[in-house]
């Protein structure tokens, strides 16, 4: 009987977190995009720390492997985007909510609007995510922030953006709302059925950040 590719990758994911659990030096794998925490990750990492039982947190920076990682076994954890992001076979807890901006150059013909659609991008030139199918984007790939700012700036294209972004723009980019484009949520993503108590701690530290950062915490 052939077993089913997806029952093989499972298998193999697991065998990886169990060797990385087996390590002489213990440590929480969470893989995350540059500037794609909504501001959140150093409060958690410092609840995190306060828990009992804490490991050391080793983070790993990605801005299109999130997902692979995760699913690989070579991370614990990882900070996704709904609904960009394919969660299925994975827990979440939802961090934090934003409506999105567009990101243009302050020369952009629409950097004098206070607000746009969707359709107001029609033939404008998006990022590529590596990974990821091109779907309506035609600009040119993207791999860390800084080089997504630059382009931006280079008037090479324009982007959408959570709105947390807002704060690491640089002085010649604007952001105005996008009346239209579906919020994004911020997840903490792990396996299914994961029994750490390492990264069980993990999350409770991210949700009461969160939950405190929205007022919605105790």
């Amino acid at each position: 009987m052939t077993v089913p590719r997806t029952v093989l990758d499972a298998a193999s994911a697991a065998a990886r977190r169990t060797r990385r659990a087996g390590r002489a030096d213990p440590r929480l794998v969470l893989v995350i995009k540059p500037g794609g925490d909504g501001g959140l990750l150093p409060a958690i990492l410092d609840a995190y720390q306060a828990e009992p039982g804490a490991l050391p947190v080793e983070l790993v920076c990605s801005f299109g492997e999130r997902e692979i990682l995760l699913r690989e076994g070579r991370a614990d954890a990882a900070l996704l985007h709904r609904p960009h992001h394919d969660l299925t076979g994975l827990d979440t807890q939802d961090l934090l909510t934003e409506t999105q901006l567009l990101v243009m150059p302050s020369s952009h013909r629409l950097a004098g609007r206070t607000r746009v659609c969707l359709n107001d991008l029609a033939g404008e030139p998006l990022p590529r995510w590596p990974g990821a199918s091109e779907g309506g984007s035609h600009g040119p790939e993207v791999h860390d922030l800084g080089q997504l700012l630059h382009l931006i700036a280079l008037r090479r294209m324009v982007a959408v953006l959570p709105s947390s972004i807002r704060d690491q723009l640089r002085d010649d980019l604007v952001a105005v709302p996008v009346d239209d484009a579906e919020p994004t949520t911020l997840v903490l993503a792990w396996p299914e059925h994961a029994t750490s108590p390492a990264l069980a701690a993990f999350v409770r530290a991210a949700a009461t950040v969160a939950g405190k950062a929205t007022g919605h915490g105790g």
